[in-house]
């Protein structure tokens, strides 16, 4: 058996693979969260799962690709991870859009992997010499590399954030004004470095601002619009009125100038509900009145988070 056949059939072996175990995370999820996707997230690992074996795939390409390259392409390969996964670091647009580009790889990448694989059988089997070829061409190897390269710097990139990231609440002890500045720095620090792809991180932080929240803790501009960023990344309506509450309140101080999170939160909290967004701030789809994980505590005011409080300031 000649070195390309054995370069081109673990190639097809982690494919096939790939799409037997993401089937099997598939109906995994669907019973953990019984049609619930923010059940997920509070079930804790497998919200990260399915990042850590798109990240597995990655490198299993890699492995059986870069035996076939010069060492050039490796080092080019190499390097190109490297930076980035730095970049995530140190330029908040790129990392944004490399985090967007990675939440399109867990979308997209199951169908382009079984279509690849539904391509090298019929390839295999119909395409005669001249096409019989393709599968273990040079040119199809340099691809599946480069293709790799970026799917283990993409998503891979977003779980090393993850296990580099600081805890995403700090310690219960804290005075709350200093828990909510830290709350929404990790919130936004998460976005910019694809931490954001463990959604219990999100979890955590509305946690514990619905705790400060119902506790009277946050009886300042600054802190209430803290509580908003956060809450603006909830999983539902009621969440998105907090949010957009507590901006209004922080806006109306002479204190905070919030005029961006007050048209941010009011959009999300209207789409969440399925009403039209007034300032066009919301892109792509959101779930209409899905429920809220965390929940909401009952003796939480959410139409008046702040009564009695928002008059003294």
């Amino acid at each position: 058996m000649n070195s390309t056949i054995l370069t081109q059939r673990p190639a097809l072996t982690a494919a096939v693979g790939y799409i037997c175990l993401h089937v099997v995370l598939v109906f995994g999820s669907v019973a953990v969260a019984d049609g619930d996707t923010g059940s997920l997230v509070a079930a804790g690992g497998l919200s990260i799962v399915y990042y850590l074996l798109i990240t597995a795939f990655g490198m299993v390409l890699l492995a059986v690709t870069a035996a076939s390259l010069s060492r050039g392409w490796l080092i080019g390969g190499f390097t190109t991870v490297v930076a980035l996964v730095a970049m995530r670091y140190v330029f908040g647009t790129a990392a944004g859009i490399l985090t967007i580009m990675a939440l399109f790889a867990i979308v997209f990448l199951p169908y382009v992997v079984a279509a690849s694989i539904l391509a090298r059988l019929l390839v295999s089997r119909f395409g005669g010499d001249r096409l019989g070829g393709l599968p273990t061409h040079h040119l199809t190897r340099t691809g599946m590399f480069v293709a790799s390269v970026f799917l283990v710097a993409m998503v891979g990139g977003s779980v090393l954030a993850v296990a580099a990231a600081p805890p995403a609440v700090p310690a219960e002890d804290w005075p709350a004004d200093r828990q909510l500045n830290y709350l929404e720095r990790t919130d936004q620090r998460d976005r910019e470095t694809g931490a954001v792809v463990d959604r219990r991180r999100d979890y955590q932080r509305a946690e514990r601002v619905l705790s400060l929240l119902t506790a009277g803790k946050a009886d300042a501009p600054e802190e209430w619009l803290d509580a908003a960023i956060v809450l603006h990344h909830g999983t539902c309506p009621e969440h998105f009125e907090l949010a957009n509450r507590l901006a209004v309140a922080a806006n109306e101080s002479a204190a905070v100038t919030a005029t961006d999170w007050v048209r941010l939160t009011y959009d999300r909290w209207q789409v969440s509900m399925g009403e039209p967004q007034r300032y066009s701030t919301q892109t792509g789809t959101r779930p209409i009145n899905a429920a809220c994980h965390p929940p909401v505590p009952a003796e939480l005011n959410v139409s008046a988070p702040l009564a009695g409080v928002s008059d003294a300031v």
